[in-house]
Parts: structure tokens; sequence; C-alpha cells
């Protein structure tokens, strides 16, 4: 196993530099702890480095010969949590199959229009796998999945749906309307969820939090739907809506 001791090694600032680019543009991501490495491994995810301590005891033998022990200070650098675990893997990430042959398999599309945060992003991939979507579709202005806080939030499920990122709106408006997806967003103006049946294919839209869908994505939802609640709450986390929105989606699919 290769020790290296400086951080001055050109394999310790790729990895300081993915560790920090929270837009995912190398297509490299860090992973952390035993559990999430596992799930990005079974799913497919080519690991290129293994960063670990002295005091490691993770034993996975894809990661003999890619492992790298390096020192504490180095390890809570290359760390993106407040409280790091043990182990730290660097991996690249495959593009998962061809939009259109996703689109044309599937009968629920979810479309994340320029969310900032990355928790509500992960908690929304968890969600999504959970309920049986098959795609996800990221605009452009969204945060990257590939985002340290969006893969711990989505706690696997990240690795292994179908998430196409950095879409323009017109590109897939038109496979939209290609494969016969309807366009639905969430909106407080629409008609109540709870009375609603989902078509044969839709392509759930979700917007930024706090401003919303773009207008002119908003003007092509054919569909608009509210979630009715009580009391004197305005409007629900987007993460939260997303969950209701698929759950009543997944209950009439007989998915759950």
């Amino acid at each position: 196993m290769k020790i290296i001791e400086s951080r001055n090694n050109p394999i310790i600032k790729k990895a300081l530099k993915v560790a920090r680019d929270s837009k995912g543009q190398s297509g490299l991501f860090i992973v952390e702890g035993e559990k999430l490495i596992r799930e990005a491994l079974k799913s497919g995810a080519v690991a290129e480095t293994f960063f670990r301590t002295r005091s490691t005891r993770l034993n996975i033998p894809e990661l003999a010969d890619i492992s790298i022990e390096i020192p504490p200070v180095l390890f809570r650098e290359l760390s993106t949590v407040t409280s790091p675990s043990d182990a730290i893997c660097l991996f690249r990430y495959s593009r998962p199959q061809n939009f259109e042959e996703a689109l044309a398999g599937a009968n629920m599309l979810v479309v994340i229009d320029r969310l900032q945060d990355p928790g509500n992003l992960g908690t929304i991939f968890r969600t999504a796998e959970a309920m049986g979507v098959q795609a996800i579709a990221l605009l452009k202005g969204s945060c990257s999945h590939l985002n340290p806080k969006s893969i711990r939030a989505a706690m696997g499920s990240a690795f292994r749906l179908s998430i196409f990122s950095d879409l323009e709106f017109h590109d897939l408006k038109r496979l939209l309307i290609k494969y016969d997806f309807s366009a639905i967003c969430a909106d407080m103006s629409g008609q109540s969820l709870y009375s609603f049946s989902f078509p044969d294919r839709t392509a759930l839209f979700f917007g930024q939090e706090g401003r919303g869908l773009a207008e002119e994505i908003k003007k092509e939802c054919t569909i608009r739907l509210a979630i009715p609640m009580q009391g004197q709450v305005e409007s629900l986390n987007v993460a939260t809506s997303a969950s209701i929105c698929l759950y009543e989606w997944a209950k009439q699919q007989s998915k759950i």
C-alpha cells in the first residue's frame, strides 16, 4: 500500500480539488464512510483512489490496489463533513444510459429547475427511488448531483437512479412532446393533488427554493397541482412537496 504524507503530492491535490468542487465539473466525486462506499461500488461506480489512515479497519478487496495511507491532518482536509469517518474514496461518475432511451422506458420523470440546496436534491433522489421513479432530469442552474452533501442525503440513491444533468429546457420540451409526457408542476394555485389522476406518462417539475419554477417552464405545464394544507402554513420545503406528490403518484400506480 502506498503512503503519502505531503499535501503537495499530485494525487492529494487532485482529491482536494474534487472535494471543493461543489459543481461536480470534473466528473469525479468524493464518497465518505463504509456504507456509502459499498453502495457506490455495488452501483458500478468506478473507484479511482481509496484514502485511509493507519487506524482504518475497513477492508474491501476491490480497493486494495488503489489504497493510499495518509496522515490524519490530510484526511481531515479531504473530508467534507465535520466529523470525518476513517474511509474516503474518490470515484469517477459513469453517465447513465442515453436520455432518450430512459424516457422511452419511463412513466415518471422528475424534473428539477435550478434547485440550489444539495441536501434537498439528495432527499428528492432518495424519495424518488423509494417511490419507483425511473429517471431524474436536472435543468441548467441546478446544483450538482455529485455534490458531497447531495450524495450523503441521497443515501445511495444517487448511484442507482438514472440522473441526467445540465439539460436545457427547450431540448427537454421537445423530447417530452416526442415521448408523450404530460408536463405537470407543483403550484399553490393549482388543483388539489388528492383529486387528480396522474396520466400514463408524467414529467413532474419542481422549482428553485423560494422562487419556484421559471415562468417559461410554468407556462408549459398544462397541469398544476396544489397540496392542500391546514393551519397557517403557506408553503412546504421543495423536498417535502416532492415526497408528497411522488407518494400520491406511486399510490395510484399501485407501487406502494
